[in-house]
């Protein structure tokens, strides 16, 4: 047996060892204290969706390096937005310590963690209140070690938080069929939705809605306005847009506001869910006049251009008056626009000059009267032609009768000869709106009106 040397490296290291085994196997035996155990607890993930899970994991270890822990306890309480809703969800041990579970502590007793080593148990907790979850075990506890520390681990509980936006390009034109706005579903949060997304839009009037369509998701309906769908959304992500189709009536404001509303998905910030999108609408015709007042004698006529700008796609633009004196008439030049942009146009109103006519009287003889004597004095000439001498003579006296009547009045000493009333024709005195309209096909319109007054 070859002797051993005592400065050997190998010899030196073992003999440390061997010493520091026995000196610890004397400190043990003598009651010299152990360090306690520790504890550590992470969740999977540093946020969850809103009633969903995440994993909390403990790891209970043993610093001593040669002796072991037993009767390690501790006690969680979770706080109130976390409870286990699954303690099958439970994996890992601490053998032989016994874990029990409520839905809202866990528990672990009599546990044993070997010199130097650890143990680890796991089990799915489900948010239920938004917001940070702190979640501080009470402190951990052996025989050996005494009491040690305690562990604390949080996660952010988050919904998603859905945004819409309403588009549309350029202004739309009254009237117009087909104009389009967009609509978008973005989800802002910080988790995935979790339940149907409704999507509904409250047009302004003078727009009525003709179709909506949202890629292959999307289920709408014209009445009501809007659109569903089930399907996950993730933070970040858009849904495929949603294209709603309108006409715009002749008659629409020159602003008109469209309102679109997002609710579901499981968020509960709702704060953010409308958009409004202010939309200008051009008429396809606009008319001004450059005088919009005439005064006129009577037998004048007066002129104002028409500045008509034609944004064009609906046919010849036409012209018509309304509210005209009597006796008054218009006409214009060109008697109709076809081209688009700017044209002038002159709107010529002529009035009839005034005059007076009497109708022809009798003076003194009531009409009644006077033709039924007329009448007599025919049949008498009639019977003339018999050469009945009576006749004759009676067919005179009836001749002087009526040329008494007519010259004396009748024979009446109190009768006056009335006042004769004149008949006035051409265009009246006074002031007049008149209105002028220019139209074309599909209701396209435009008015102005000019303020005439004759003297």
């Amino acid at each position: 047996m070859p002797a051993i040397d005592m400065n050997d490296t190998k010899f030196s290291i073992c003999r440390k060892a061997f010493a520091a085994t026995i000196l610890l196997l004397l400190c043990t035996a003598a009651g010299v204290a152990q360090s306690p155990p520790t504890i550590v607890k992470s969740f999977s993930a540093a946020t969850v969706g809103l009633n969903e899970s995440v994993t909390l994991t403990f790891t209970i270890s043993n610093p001593n390096p040669a002796v072991d822990l037993t009767g390690v306890n501790f006690n969680d309480n979770l706080p109130s937005g976390l409870i286990i809703a699954n303690p099958d969800s439970m994996t890992g041990s601490c053998d032989p310590g016994i874990i029990t579970t409520s839905v809202t502590n866990i528990n672990l007793v009599g546990a044993t963690v070997l010199a130097n080593d650890s143990c680890t148990f796991s089990i799915d907790v489900l948010a239920q209140t938004v917001g940070t979850q702190v979640n501080t075990t009470d402190p951990v506890t052996s025989n050996e070690g005494g009491t040690g520390g305690t562990a604390t681990a949080s996660v952010d509980v988050v919904t998603p938080d859905l945004t819409i936006t309403s588009t549309h390009t350029g202004s739309f034109t009254s009237p117009e069929t087909g104009a389009t706005y967009t609509l978008a579903v973005t989800n802002s949060g910080d988790s995935t939705t979790t339940e149907l997304v409704t999507v509904t839009d409250t047009l302004p009037a003078g727009l009525t809605a003709t179709a909506i369509d949202g890629g292959p998701n999307w289920f709408c309906t014209l009445s009501p306005l809007q659109c569903m769908r089930g399907d996950n959304l993730d933070p970040t992500l858009t849904y495929d847009p949603i294209t709603l189709t309108v006409n715009v009536a002749a008659n629409a404001a020159a602003t008109v506001t469209n309102t679109a509303t997002v609710s579901g998905g499981g968020e509960t910030d709702t704060s953010n869910d409308t958009a409004t999108d202010p939309t200008q609408i051009t008429a396809a015709i606009q008319m001004a006049a450059q005088t919009p007042s005439l005064t006129l004698a009577a037998g004048a006529s007066g002129t104002s251009v028409l500045n008509i700008n034609y944004a064009g796609g609906f046919g010849a633009v036409t012209f018509a008056c309304t509210g005209l004196p009597a006796a008054a008439t218009c006409s214009f030049s060109p008697s109709s626009v076809t081209a688009t942009g700017a044209t002038p146009v002159t709107l010529t109103i002529a009035t009839s000059a005034r005059s007076a006519a009497f109708a022809p009287q009798v003076p003194g003889v009531p009409p009644q009267i006077f033709f039924v004597l007329l009448g007599l004095t025919g049949m008498a000439f009639a019977l003339m032609r018999k050469r009945n001498p009576k006749m004759r003579l009676a067919t005179a006296f009836a001749g002087m009768a009526l040329l008494v009547l007519a010259g004396c009045g009748g024979g009446s000493k109190t009768s006056a000869t009335p006042t004769p009333t004149p008949t006035v024709t051409g265009t009246p005195a006074g002031a007049s709106a008149v209105v002028v309209t220019a139209s074309a096909s599909g209701g396209a319109l435009a008015t102005s009106t000019i303020n005439l007054t004759v003297q």
